[in-house]
């Protein structure tokens, strides 16, 4: 009886708690992390939201943040309208663009709010290495990227991808020199389990 009875309790409760955990994965969220023509973006590198060492009601705060802005139903066809259809007006992409603007600074309101004082420090901290890693390594590129811009564009796409590993390489160290042990072991770890999942999601083609 009571294998049974744990077995029939495990598959409600499961489900629920699987759910609940999914839902509360930040994995990707954008928060306040922003850079160069960017005002809102993901974080920089996998795990970098661990780093903030968020609470489980922060997180169940920020999704609900998420889901009541930037994705709600209203403005998530009002955006899939103007963009599928190729004879939108100038009004009507207007009209989609301020409302875009608009759940974007209600997001970021809300996520002030959430975030605590050293938190939203952090991200602000975090967000000027980012910035700093990116600008070095934009300037050590530079003159190499004027020699092949307008003759070589295969050759450009090469070192814009290297430029693009350089800055997230030494943001990573400038990262680690600055966050705290516990905070880089939450970052590290969060960025497995990323890296995990994302070899999970891989589909296997069958022979």
């Amino acid at each position: 009886m009571f294998p049974l009875l744990f077995t029939l309790c495990t598959a409600l409760v499961w489900p629920a708690f699987a759910q609940k955990q999914k839902a509360t994965d930040l994995s990707g969220f954008p928060l306040l992390w922003s850079a160069k023509k960017a005002p809102l973006t993901g974080p920089f590198v996998p795990g970098l939201n661990a780093a903030l060492l968020l609470t489980a009601a922060q997180k169940e705060k920020l999704i609900a943040a998420r889901d009541e802005t930037l994705s709600n139903e209203k403005l998530q066809k009002l955006g899939a309208g103007v963009k599928l259809n190729a004879n939108a007006s100038d009004a009507e992409r207007e009209a989609a663009r301020k409302a875009t603007d608009e759940a974007r600074d209600q997001f970021k309101t809300r996520v002030e709010a959430i975030l605590t004082a050293e938190q939203r420090k952090l991200v602000e901290r975090l967000n000027g290495l980012y910035d700093e890693a990116l600008t070095a390594a934009q300037e050590s590129y530079r003159g190499q990227l004027e020699q092949v811009v307008k003759t070589d564009k295969a050759r450009m796409e090469e070192l814009r991808k290297e430029l693009r590993e350089k800055g997230l390489a030494d943001f990573k160290a400038r990262l680690e020199g600055t966050l705290s042990k516990e905070q880089w072991a939450a970052l590290t770890q969060a960025a497995a389990a990323e890296e995990t999942a994302a070899k999970n999601s891989v589909k296997v083609k069958k022979p």
